[in-house]
């Protein structure tokens, strides 16, 4: 009844844009969706502590097959998570959609919601035939996001590359499904997945891989990662939350709905997951500290944090696979955790840059600078996100990013010596792609709030629309929830780690320290409550406030508390307020120290985006491999300037697209000089191909 409800809201809001007037329908709009959305986060929330699965439509089509949707508990987190990033958006989307004409603003918000319907469609799918028509709808729903500005050719040029790929990627992953439904004899996912044991291990290992590099594509994964800069910097800048937050968990699921069940019955595939992801997080990362754009770098920031989320799963179904689901289990609920966090704080920044745009009319990272004076409640959010993607607590991504480092440490259980060779690879990548990402988000605050304003732009910033800072609050809110309450959101995951790897890690990860601590060893009790583990254990109702690894070699492997963390930073922080409070108080004298002559600091002495990632450059320029462009400005035989500009070109571009295009256009080249030739020699070529065929057929019959 909810989804009925919902999608008739959904239907509705486009429709109310048509009404007459600039605000008011548009208001009304908004309202409509975000009802929907609502109603969405409610079902979404009841599916994930609801049953296995539950039928919703069930349709049988002459020829095309049957056509089934199912909700499911994992299916239901997907949908809750899309309909949190949406009602977010929607506030930036509408609001933006008041530029447009009433025919157009009505077509901006229907692809909008067409995207949305698509993509909870496609979380629900239990056939071949509905995912993958779910799959092309949303591709052809992003496409028309991507491409809405037609008037500017970046974008139709970005649309254009996106379509060529997804498509590229549709066909790939289609493969993969047609060749396990004619082994496994049904177009139903479930049984595909229940006939997975009994197929052939070399037809796993093909299908698997042809899905995750087919429908990888959606979520960033190396080689078809260079779409994702060029459509979510190109985007509308009320669109780009939606694409990065909402639309690349598309690949995500993919992964966990058709190449989870292979990779428990074919390890190697996992390992590869593993390793795609990890080398995915480090290329997103070196791609986005090079950016000067801030939406570019976001979206490329984006590209790493898919990388991530991925090889969480890999190593989940890696150890799994060995015999090893609880620690299967633990990897698992690290990449899951990691693809929330994802969609809340990428959510988070991609608002701030529009309404960062919005304020100043420019999102180059060197154009800005000075904001957090004149943006102050913008840029406390903003500076909020950055923490949490940066991964340092008590936020959200600090419990992942840590708890997916610890877990691949306990590769030590698999006695097999490749297998702890490529995680051990896999976890020095990831550790190295922290430690950038740290500095990117450095980079990134510093040059865009910090210091002076570098232009006018930047100097003259006008205040940011409540549509942007009001859901950056929410996200805010929501980012630091995530983090302080690990506990909770753990079990939760836990339950739906479990159908994937074979067991729940709930009772090792978050043992009730609160009401039954018979399974912890006393020492370990003692040791935690010196350091306050048993504070809140009698009014707080959860299982306890300290992640822990309970391990039967070892009394506990490995422990943290995000919200212990918290309280520890809150008091700390608190402290140094208070004495600085305090000295300020007292009676001071000023005096003005030897400035070396300078009278004041302008805004072209102070550090840049470009000046403060230089050393990255140098250290990476062989995997940059920069192409230096001169341009220079002669008078006669006088050079009057020369500046110099370094284009730096996506290695996947460079290393696989490349390649294949320009084979592709050498074939055509061949191929078109075929139409080029004299009418005498395309008469002699049919003349000779008939003398060989009347050859063979008379040599045949003899």
């Amino acid at each position: 009844m909810l989804y009925v409800l919902a999608y008739l809201l959904f239907a509705s809001g486009p429709l109310l844009a048509l009404l007459p007037g600039r605000r008011i329908p548009l208001i009304f709009a908004w309202i409509t969706m975000t009802a929907g959305c609502v109603l969405m986060i409610v079902q979404g929330a009841l599916a994930v502590g609801g049953p296995v699965e539950q039928s919703l439509i069930r349709w049988a089509l002459p020829i095309i097959g049957t056509f089934d949707f199912v909700q499911t508990p994992l299916g239901g987190l997907l949908i809750l998570i899309t309909a949190v990033v949406f009602a977010t958006a929607l506030p930036f989307v509408t609001r933006d959609a008041t530029v447009f004409s009433t025919g157009r603003r009505t077509l901006f918000l229907a692809i909008v919601m067409l995207t949305l319907v698509s993509m909870i469609g496609f979380f629900s799918a239990s056939t071949i035939v509905s995912f993958i028509f779910s799959w092309e709808l949303a591709a052809l729903a992003i496409w028309g996001l991507i491409t809405f500005e037609t008037r500017h050719s970046k974008p139709v040029a970005a649309g254009l590359l996106t379509m060529a790929l997804s498509e590229l990627g549709s066909l790939v992953g289609l493969a993969s499904l047609l060749l396990l439904a004619g082994a496994a004899g049904t177009t139903q996912l479930n049984g595909i997945a229940a006939a997975i044991p009994h197929l052939s291990p070399m037809l796993l290992l093909i299908t698997g891989l042809l899905a995750f590099f087919g429908f990888g594509m959606k979520a960033g994964i190396v080689p078809l990662n260079v779409w994702l800069p060029a459509a979510h910097g190109t985007a509308p800048r009320s669109i780009s939350p939606i694409l990065s937050g909402a639309t690349l968990n598309l690949g995500l699921y993919a992964f966990l709905r058709i190449d989870a069940p292979i990779a428990l019955h074919q390890p190697d595939l996992g390992l590869v997951i593993l390793a795609s992801g990890a080398l995915t997080a480090l290329i997103g990362i070196l791609y986005a500290l090079v950016e000067r754009d801030m939406k570019r770098l976001l979206a490329q920031s984006s590209v790493e944090n898919m990388g991530i989320a991925t090889a969480g799963i890999g190593a989940g179904l890696t150890f799994a696979a060995y015999g090893h689901p609880l620690l299967g289990g633990i990897s698992m609920v690290a990449g899951l955790y990691h693809m929330i966090n994802h969609s809340t704080f990428k959510t988070l920044l991609f608002l701030g840059a529009g309404g960062i745009e919005v304020a100043t009319g420019t999102h180059n990272l060197d154009q800005l600078g000075g904001l957090m004076r004149r943006l102050p409640v913008l840029g406390g959010f903003f500076l909020a996100g950055a923490f949490a993607i940066a991964a340092l607590p008590p936020f959200n991504g600090f419990v992942s990013e840590w708890l997916l480092l610890e877990s691949l440490l306990r590769v030590v259980e698999i006695p097999v010596v490749p297998v702890r060779i490529a995680f051990a690879i896999s976890g020095a990548v990831l550790a190295l792609t922290s430690g950038l990402a740290l500095t990117c988000f450095i980079m990134l605050s510093g040059s865009a709030l910090m210091g002076l304003p570098r232009t006018a732009q930047a100097a003259g910033a006008r205040r940011a629309p409540h549509s942007v800072v009001i859901p950056m609050g929410i996200l805010t809110l929501l980012s630091l929830l995530l983090g302080l309450a690990a506990t909770v959101i753990i079990p939760v995951l836990g339950r739906l780690a479990a159908p994937l790897v074979g067991a729940d890690p709930t009772a090792t990860l978050v043992p009730a320290f609160f009401h039954n601590t018979s399974r912890i060893p006393r020492a370990v009790q003692q040791a935690l409550d010196a350091i306050g583990a048993h504070v809140g254990a009698v009014f707080m109702p959860v299982r306890s406030l300290i992640v822990m690894h309970l391990d039967s070699t070892a009394p506990v492997v490995y422990a943290m508390s995000a919200a212990l963390t918290g309280v520890v930073l809150a008091l700390m922080l608190g402290g140094v307020w208070l004495v600085a409070r305090g000295l300020r108080r007292r009676r001071s004298s000023r005096n003005i120290l030897w400035d070396a002559g300078l009278a004041r600091l302008r805004p072209e002495m102070t550090y840049t985006a470009t000046t403060f990632v230089a050393p990255v450059r140098v250290i990476f320029a062989g995997f940059f491999h920069p192409h230096i462009e001169v341009e220079e400005e002669r008078q006669g035989a006088f050079v009057l300037t020369r500046s110099y500009r370094g284009v730096i070109a996506n290695i996947s571009d460079r290393a696989v697209l490349s390649p294949i295009i320009g084979g592709a256009m050498a074939i055509a080249t061949l191929l078109a000089r075929m139409h080029k030739g004299r009418m005498n020699t395309y008469a002699g070529y049919i003349l000779l191909a008939m003398v060989l065929l009347l050859v063979i057929v008379a040599a045949g019959r003899g």
